[in-house]
């Protein structure tokens, strides 16, 4: 596992025998903090109905578990003897021996003390590891949720409701009109039910002050643009003096203990200095980035003067950002590409940033519209209104997730991580916010 991307680690375990009921947790998420040398790390245990999990270290590590792992990940997070552990598996799943039981209780052992260092890396990323196209199985609900803050009530309401749904991380879309006050309240209402909270902006539409009570109510990370290592162009398209407070907000979050993100915007005007970007945000620490690119059609040449980059472009581009992320020694994060609007400017595109931070997040709006990650605009149902069910299983889902499971490696580029959900060339695969696009 390296440094810069995020893989799935699985643990090999027994199965449940058909006539025997599932023994585990009940369905939901389980918060628990785990000490390892004075470092604190927040642990999510995710019971999906069919008994298996996923297991995750502050947001920043995921673990798949089946039945029987969950048993064992349980008892050890809730601090139960290992001979208390070994008997709950002993009871339910009888055909065992003890010897495999002690030897998958080591290895589950030995998965949580790794995961408690995996540092305060954010978010998640997709599930791209080399063996997920063998293992990987069909999760009951995203990750993370990104969230567009409205009424307070209203937001805290969708707060309550993505958790009950086992969603365990919710980044708020900070915009220019939102009343910013309602931040740190909104953060404390996620931190208070095991949730982990992030903001997600632009330096210069989050005043410090605001920043400052969020981090005091227990927010985890800050997610802020940035356009250019220039900061006149980064300027010009964010808006005067932008560039140096991003630079502030980031020393900032170093003292508040915060974990810094920059998301980066790939586009005609900054594909060149990618490696330049890179290096600088290694240098001054910021070791997490996050990456979407503006894309196009390769023939629409109207979007591509107006600054946004061909499909056939970008598995280029993900070369060059892989090579200097190793160089550097940062993490990056693949967001899904978003299809170019002729009718609104690069600079407002560049600033709404993407639809949802990959594939194991989602969008709800104000009002509580949930949409997928990719594809269309198109309604999924209303957190607000409908059951987690009806909108996990509507048909925009559904197809969301047939697509996702269809193979997009190919002999071009058998080995790109953005490669790993769906082939970065073809617009089917973006995420499309364009009148043509809206569902």
């Amino acid at each position: 596992m390296t440094k810069r991307s995020l893989g799935q680690r699985f643990v090999d375990s027994f199965k449940i025998r058909p006539h025997l009921p599932a023994a585990g947790p009940e369905p939901g998420i389980y918060h628990y903090e785990r000490l390892e040398a004075d470092w604190p790390t927040r642990f999510h245990l995710r019971v999906d109905p069919d008994g298996q999990g996923l297991l995750l270290a502050n947001a920043a590590q995921a673990a798949v578990l089946s039945e029987s792992g969950v048993l064992m990940a349980q008892g050890i997070l809730a601090g139960r003897e290992d001979h208390d552990i070994f008997l709950k598996v002993g009871n339910t799943f009888p055909d065992v021996t003890g010897n495999e039981i002690w030897a998958g209780l080591a290895q589950v052992r030995t998965l949580i003390e790794n995961l408690s260092h995996p540092g305060d890396n954010y978010p998640i990323s997709d599930l791209d590891d080399p063996y997920a196209a063998t293992r990987s199985r069909a999760f009951a609900a995203p990750l993370r949720a990104d969230v567009v803050p409205g009424q307070l009530e209203l937001t805290e309401e969708i707060i309550r409701k993505l958790w009950d749904a086992g969603i365990p991380h919710v980044a708020l879309l900070v915009r220019p009109e939102l009343h910013k006050d309602d931040l740190p309240r909104l953060v404390e209402a996620a931190e208070d039910i095991g949730m982990i909270a992030g903001l997600r902006t632009v330096a210069s539409w989050l005043p410090e002050e605001v920043l400052e009570a969020a981090a005091n109510a227990g927010l985890d990370h800050l997610t802020l643009l940035y356009a250019s290592a220039a900061s006149a162009e980064h300027d010009a398209l964010v808006g005067a003096g932008d560039h140096d407070l991003v630079w502030r907000y980031f020393a900032r979050c170093e003292e508040l203990e915060l974990c810094a993100v920059a998301q980066v915007p790939l586009m005609q005007s900054n594909v060149d200095e990618i490696e330049t970007i890179i290096g600088q945000l290694g240098e001054r620490g910021v070791t997490n980035i996050s990456f979407f690119a503006l894309a196009c059609p390769d023939n629409d040449e109207l979007a591509r003067e107006a600054g946004a980059l061909p499909g056939s472009a970008l598995p280029q581009v993900a070369t060059v950002i892989n090579e200097a992320s190793e160089t550097a020694n940062v993490r990056y994060l693949w967001e899904v590409p978003v299809r170019f609007d002729n009718s609104r400017s690069l600079a407002e595109q560049v600033t709404a940033g993407p639809r949802a931070a990959g594939d194991v997040a989602i969008r709800v709006d104000q009002d509580g519209t949930v949409y997928p990650a990719r594809g269309p605009r198109t309604s999924a149902g209303n957190i607000l209104g409908d059951t987690w069910e009806q909108i996990w299983e509507s048909p925009c889902f559904t197809r969301y997730r047939e697509r996702l499971a269809a193979p997009t490696r190919c002999a071009d580029c058998p080995d790109l991580p953005i490669c790993a959900a769906d082939c970065p060339r073809d617009p089917r695969g973006w995420s499309d916010d364009t009148q043509g696009g809206e569902g």
